[in-house]
């Protein structure tokens, strides 16, 4: 389906050029027109033959689009006008039947297909899927970003990380290597570019390195080999490594090789100072978003790690996740909800909350962390509740 996505990306593009150049002369139309076919017979050949109904349809517009310019009566207003008319609908027709092919290819929904705009952004609000249940106090979720699989990471029970299928059945599970129940503690879980999973583990003051079967690897080492690191919260972004620290209380971050690039933070209450920090995450301009636990409010820094803004009035801020609409979430445990925002320009803009206190589908018992897959769909660990919901928009 790569080349499906291709060209469906060159329809889109072109389709945005001629929407602009519509009207910049006398006779554009027409030029339009012609622009038109030949482009959508440069499309046909190449669309996937699995995908047939698509590509009967590009043939279809490209000799609509042919007899259209052949009846193009330059010298007759009348006729320019009704034939204006009838390409402007062609066109708007073009432009929603893009958006369905991409969502038959994609299986995403119409938020992640449309551009993103901040009105579009904070009208849309996401819905309850289900549950994932079989899991005792989750604290920590992690999604393949095709969503095919779910890793959650359990405080209750015999904390362990639990692996399930898009569908929230248990495929199997696994734990840090020679410890019992009460010598392990893993929270947070992140997933790097290659599929490893990385587990923070409070109790063992260290981050465990797994495959995507739940083999265990090895640790990530601590910077300088400081032995009394508490890692907490963990992200990756594309070869950046992200970590907060609650011992004393910062936040790093590490390039592909494991080299420090940046360290934030210390503890305190002042901006930019930190107190039992948690979720971390990044944007790609390489600002950095952290969950600043106990502060009750999130950090921003930008790529040179200077502070930029400071968000109050979040109960108490655990996990974070920026989507590939630039929308940031915010579990608030205290405030049992998640706080969304748009990452449109340099500023946060408050979009909107989901989720309220109780037991029942929707709601939440101290949420504690989220994860977003490239489908839209929203994993959010309902702690209390002993469950992962599932959202989708």
């Amino acid at each position: 389906m790569t080349v499906a996505r291709k060209w469906l990306d060159t329809v889109k593009s072109w389709l945005h050029d001629l929407r602009v150049r519509w009207f910049d002369a006398e006779g554009a139309p027409r030029q339009w027109l012609a622009a038109g076919k030949d482009r959508l017979q440069d499309i046909r050949p190449h669309w996937p033959d699995d995908v047939g109904p698509p590509r009967q349809w590009l043939a279809a517009v490209s000799s609509r689009f042919r007899e259209y310019r052949a009846s193009w009566d330059e010298t007759d207003p009348r006729k320019r006008g009704r034939w204006a008319l009838l390409a402007l609908l062609l066109l708007l027709l073009l432009c929603v039947s893009s958006a369905g092919i991409s969502y038959l290819i994609n299986r995403k929904p119409l938020t992640a297909i449309l551009p993103p705009a901040p009105a579009i952004a904070g009208a849309l609000r996401p819905h309850y899927l289900f549950s994932i249940y079989g899991v005792q106090t989750p604290v920590g979720v992690a999604v393949t970003p095709g969503g095919d699989r779910i890793y959650v990471a359990e405080n209750g029970g015999d904390r362990l990380i639990k692996a399930f299928d898009r569908d929230g059945n248990f495929q199997f599970s696994f734990t840090s290597p020679g410890t019992t129940s009460l010598e392990r503690a893993p929270v947070y879980l992140a997933l790097a570019p290659d599929g490893r999973v990385f587990v923070s583990d409070r109790r063992q003051h260290a981050i465990h390195i797994f495959d995507a079967g739940g083999n265990y690897i090895g640790d990530f080492p601590p910077p300088g080999g400081d032995a009394n690191w508490a890692p907490l919260g963990i992200g990756f972004r594309g070869d950046d490594f992200l970590v907060t620290e609650v011992a004393k209380h910062q936040a790093y971050v590490f390039d592909g090789t494991g080299a420090l690039k940046m360290m934030l933070g210390g503890e305190g209450k002042d901006p930019g100072q930190f107190w039992f920090p948690n979720g971390i995450a990044e944007d790609d301009r390489g600002s950095i978003y952290i969950a600043d636990g106990n502060n009750g409010r999130l950090q921003v820094f930008d790529d040179q790690g200077q502070l930029q803004t400071v968000q109050t009035a979040i109960g108490l801020p655990r996990g974070v996740w920026i989507d590939s609409d630039s929308r940031l979430y915010v579990v608030d445990a205290v405030g049992q909800t998640i706080h969304t925002y748009g990452l449109y320009s340099d500023e946060l803009r408050y979009l909107f909350n989901f989720g309220e206190v109780g037991f029942g589908d929707g709601q939440f018992n101290f949420p504690n962390d989220i994860a977003v897959d490239e489908t839209g769909r929203i994993y959010i660990a309902d702690r209390e509740n002993h469950r992962v919901q599932v959202w989708s928009y």
